[in-house]
């Protein structure tokens, strides 16, 4: 399986649209501050600032974007006990979380089906790979 296909069944593209601003609606809204507490959830404070610039320089968001974000972030606290969790590293999983973070607040819909999908040519090409390299 190509990275092409896949990538046609993350995005129907071949390319992520670029975020280029954050909404103003509320919906748009509560997903950044849900995609930020995920983010912090994993990275803690710190180290959110260069997972957003590792992003902008992937080409998935802008500059605006980053803005608002980052003035968001401002906003979210969490309890010491729950900082300790924080590894400050993202595995590829949390990378296409947030790859579909931003293809909603672009305005796609991501349907239960389409994350089945997903899922379904993820194991496809985990199994190929064990089967082809031993792994």
């Amino acid at each position: 399986m190509n990275t092409e296909v896949l990538s046609s069944i993350l995005l129907e593209s071949h390319k992520p649209a670029k975020l280029d601003d954050i909404p103003e609606d509320p919906i748009s809204i509560i997903f950044a501050f849900k995609w930020l507490e995920y983010l912090y959830e994993r990275v803690g404070s710190s180290n959110m600032v260069d997972v957003l610039d590792f992003y902008y320089n992937l080409g998935w968001i802008s500059d605006k974007a980053i803005s608002k974000l980052l003035k968001f972030s401002k906003g979210i606290y969490v309890e010491d006990d729950e900082i300790e969790s924080e590894s400050g590293r993202l595995t590829i999983t949390d990378h296409l979380v947030s790859l579909l973070f931003i293809e909603r607040l672009n305005g796609k819909k991501i349907s239960g089906e389409m994350l089945d999908r997903i899922e379904w040519e993820i194991r496809r090409i985990k199994k190929g790979a064990e089967q082809y390299y031993g792994i």
